[in-house]
């Protein structure tokens, strides 16, 4: 590594060349792109599978499996070799609802989209703004913002749809309890529930409906459940996989045990409401201190300070 930067010194480039050098390559990645584009839509393969999908009727199914085979052809630039920073992106991506097998490669794909997009707009800085103050920082914003775009934007519906799942889980315990203790086995009653739960929570709704399946097709309850926390990404839901695994080993009243779990779960929720507004007082010290008070002393003091100036004036 010293000797690469030592030869690198030895060149003594100038900033022009560098950043020249910077757009040839933005340029051969953007015509790399497009060619794999073009091979991954025209491959003989791509048109053999659509001829098939074509005759047997499986077009209908998914009218946008062509936009997805081209975007897989531009994965494997971007795909890291480390195994753990894929398993890392695909829970997300699992967190967020995308359970396809293609999602990991179709997020890299786009991933590598939004880089070129970052270079492309860095080069427009430099070319037709050369005058612009601070473009070194400017061009270097553009840059970053093609590589983290897509991780942000993968955490911020990961967060959205754990705060709507999360949002139903009371809910369906109490659609469960009232289930359960009207005679309705376990099963039953969280297929009921998933019916039920279909317009006002559909995220947790299909994930309930996942788990009535896996149970009908012979998964133990606890192991359905412990799959569904590591889909969602919610812990909160753990404890109830607990409750309901010894429950069913010991033979113990499900509706009991969860009635027990929803008062555990309402009295959590009501302390971490009771949490966030303790905390409401401490945050709002800021706002006032920067935003409220002066105004409120322009306005209490103002008129006073200005007429002892007119008056000691005279």
């Amino acid at each position: 590594m010293e000797t690469f930067l030592e030869q690198l010194n030895a060149l003594q480039l100038d900033e022009q060349t560098v950043f020249l050098t910077l757009i040839l390559i933005a340029t051969i990645l953007v015509i790399f792109t497009a060619l794999m584009l073009l091979l991954g839509s025209k491959s003989p393969l791509t048109q053999k599978l659509e001829e098939i999908r074509k005759s047997s009727g499986g077009d209908k199914l998914r009218k946008n499996r062509r936009l997805d085979n081209t975007l897989e052809t531009l994965a494997p630039v971007m795909q890291p070799s480390s195994s753990k920073e894929s398993a890392s992106i695909r829970n997300k991506l699992m967190h967020a609802g995308y359970h396809d097998a293609n999602a990991l490669t179709v997020f890299y794909a786009l991933k590598a989209f939004s880089i070129l997009m970052g270079l492309i707009l860095a080069a427009c800085f430099y070319f037709f703004l050369p005058d612009m103050s601070q473009l070194h920082l400017v061009m270097i914003v553009s840059v970053a913002m093609g590589l983290y775009t897509p991780n942000v934007g993968l955490k911020f519906m990961v967060d959205k749809r754990q705060s709507r799942i999360r949002g139903g889980v009371p809910d369906a315990l109490d659609l469960l309890v009232v289930c359960t203790e009207s005679g309705l086995g376990f099963n039953a009653a969280l297929r009921r529930v998933a019916d039920e739960l279909m317009i006002s929570h559909p995220d947790f709704a299909d994930e309930l409906d996942t788990v009535c399946a896996k149970i009908k097709a012979g998964v133990e309850m606890s192991t359905a459940f412990n799959e569904l926390v590591d889909r969602t990404g919610l812990k909160e839901i753990a404890g109830l996989v607990t409750m309901l695994s010894h429950a069913s080993k010991i033979g113990g009243s499900l509706s009991q045990t969860l009635r027990e779990y929803t008062e555990d779960f309402r009295d959590k929720r009501n302390q971490e409401v009771e949490e966030i507004a303790a905390k409401i007082p401490t945050k709002m010290i800021f706002p006032l201190l920067i935003f409220i008070w002066p105004c409120f002393f322009i306005v209490a003091i103002g008129p006073s300070m200005l007429s002892l100036t007119a008056t000691l004036g005279k």
